[in-house]
């Protein structure tokens, strides 16, 4: 199952929410990737890309590292 969440300025996100059978880390990587292969081939045919936000911590190092350059 899927919808559409609010848009914002980072751009419309979309949540999937899945169930499995298996709780075997392995087959939930290879059943995610079955899903989210095909979503991530299709989008450049309608002139769309992912996006995913760094976490804070993400940031912060990010920040640390243009300092250390400047």
């Amino acid at each position: 199952m899927e919808w559409q969440l609010e848009p914002s300025t980072a751009g419309l996100p979309i949540q999937i929410y899945a169930f499995t059978n298996t709780s075997s880390w392995e087959e939930y990587e290879g059943i995610q990737s079955d899903i989210f292969d095909p979503l991530f081939a299709i989008l450049p045919d309608f002139d769309l890309r992912a996006h995913d936000a760094p976490a804070s911590h993400s940031n912060r190092r990010l920040e640390l590292r243009e300092d250390d350059i400047h």
